[in-house]
């Protein structure tokens, strides 16, 4: 790969990435995701925070996200290996959409927010494991794959700032419940994006 690219050929080619149809549907719902994982965490620890008054509980809201994701990606990423990666996405979306849903529950305890709070984090790892390896089957592995990857790491890169502000102003707005309702949406939309905008294919693992 040459050490730079002239901005008009690089221009070009992120022209070339996005003419591929499915590329833009795993961008748009990668986009979707991510702000709906950050949207919800900060929901989720203000309501925390709320409930319980107590900032260790919140702070340890925010936290408990990076501990399952380790586990997610060394115990999941083989079951996911053995299904076709389509269903692999839409499933793993829809299972964080449940999560914020329950969230949003005026029922659901803080020790419930927490474990699902762990499970959007547990299943973070293996869909983005495996949309990456999706990226190869779309883009192939030359240098559309490289421009599409860095399209995708800057979306992934500036979804935290992103996400904090679009949470923050939503949170101006709304409650902390009704802002993980609207990431419920942001899921739903991601799974549809990739049902829909990406075509099926075999397992990459074994059937057994």
């Amino acid at each position: 790969m040459p050490p730079s690219t002239p901005p008009t050929a690089a221009a070009t080619g992120y022209r070339r990435v996005f003419a591929v149809r499915e590329f833009r549907a795993v961008f748009v719902a990668h986009a979707l995701s991510l702000l709906g994982v950050v949207v919800s965490e900060i929901a989720l620890t203000v309501l925390v925070y709320g409930l319980t008054g107590s900032p260790l509980l919140s702070a340890l809201t925010f936290a408990l996200g990076m501990l399952p994701y380790l586990v997610g990606g060394t115990l999941l990423s083989g079951i996911a290996d053995r299904c076709p990666p389509r269903l692999v996405l839409v499933v793993c979306d829809l299972v964080c959409a449940g999560c914020a849903g329950l969230m949003a529950l005026p029922a659901t305890p803080v020790a419930g927010l927490l474990a699902l709070r762990c499970a959007i984090a547990l299943v973070a790892p293996v869909f983005n494991g495996t949309r990456m390896a999706t990226l190869t089957d779309i883009l192939g592995d030359g240098e559309l794959f490289v421009l599409g990857r860095s399209l995708l790491r800057i979306v992934s890169q500036s979804s935290v700032l992103v996400g904090f502000g679009v949470g923050g102003v939503l949170l101006t707005v709304v409650s902390p419940r009704g802002a993980l309702t609207i990431t419920v949406c942001t899921f739903v939309a991601s799974a549809l994006l990739l049902r829909w905008g990406t075509k099926r294919r075999p397992a990459r693992g074994g059937s057994g």
